[in-house]
């Protein structure tokens, strides 16, 4: 249809010209009456031939001009909707912190960080957030979110610090069942698979159980979420139960945690479930 129009505006000159030597030829042999009908009837599709002409550009313009209109607006209410959506996300995340910081004061001080890079490599699993030795960090300090056990300070700079992942498997967290029982281990990772290692066959744990630390150490204080129990087996030994743990902290969306710059009483908890 494009096509046609621009060889008719192109060849209008040629158009009406045969046109015109084509009425004349009719007309010639035609009688009174027939001319006159025949007449009419060239008007009225001239006068619609000539709408179309002139109108079908108009109606391609005015359609482009408001695909382009809806375009932009759909542009504009994808990028409110992603704000929405991290707005939301934003949300839950200080909701989470403020009832963290309410529960954190029962522990002694802690400083919040924000994580400002990772491990490019994965040769470690670190994190580097913004805050150092100017802040009161030091080598050690044990590293939480209102989810549970983030690590430990592995080295302190001035303005930042390295934190080893409960992930790395030079992290070991000597770790409670919250069951009666109390059963006792090691946090471990393997091939990026946490072990609850050292539980006994005797001993009664199952699925859904939380795993703590307990306190042992020096390093973490007792009561700080490493994981939840996701599977129980038997070790390829025989002596020992192999007990998988699902971690409490989502370690790849980590974007702010708290270093906790002294260690509760003995015998006190942080309240992490």
């Amino acid at each position: 249809m494009h096509r046609l129009y621009r060889f008719l505006r192109d060849n209008r000159a040629y158009v009406v010209l045969g046109v015109a030597v084509l009425l004349s030829l009719m007309l010639m042999a035609l009688g009174p009456s027939e001319k006159l009908g025949l007449a009419r009837g060239v008007a009225t599709g001239l006068f619609k031939a000539g709408h179309w002409l002139f109108t079908w550009p108009m109606d391609i313009a005015g359609l482009r001009y408001e695909n382009q209109v809806l375009r932009e607006q759909n542009l504009r209410l994808s990028l409110e909707l992603m704000k929405l959506r991290e707005a939301r996300l934003e949300n839950g995340r200080l909701r989470n912190l403020l009832r963290f910081r309410s529960e954190a004061e029962e522990v002694g001080s802690y400083l919040a960080a924000k994580v400002i890079a990772r491990d490019p490599d994965r040769i470690s699993n670190t994190i580097l957030i913004d805050v150092g030795r100017g802040d009161g960090v030091e080598k050690r300090m044990p590293v939480v979110t209102a989810d549970g056990l983030v690590g430990r300070v592995l080295e302190a700079q001035q303005l930042t610090s390295v934190v080893l992942l409960l992930l790395d498997r030079n992290c070991r967290v000597s770790a409670i069942v919250q069951r009666e029982g109390r059963v006792q281990g090691i946090v471990h990772c393997e091939n990026g698979t946490l072990y609850l290692k050292n539980v006994t066959m005797s001993t009664e744990i199952d699925v859904g159980d939380a795993v703590v630390s307990s306190g042992l150490g020096g390093i973490f204080p007792k009561g700080l979420l490493a994981g939840r129990v996701a599977s129980v087996g038997q070790e390829d030994r025989g002596l020992f139960k192999e007990v998988i743990l699902t971690p409490g902290v989502n370690f790849l969306n980590l974007e702010e945690v708290f270093v906790l710059k002294r260690p509760p009483a003995r015998g006190r908890s942080t309240g992490v479930p």
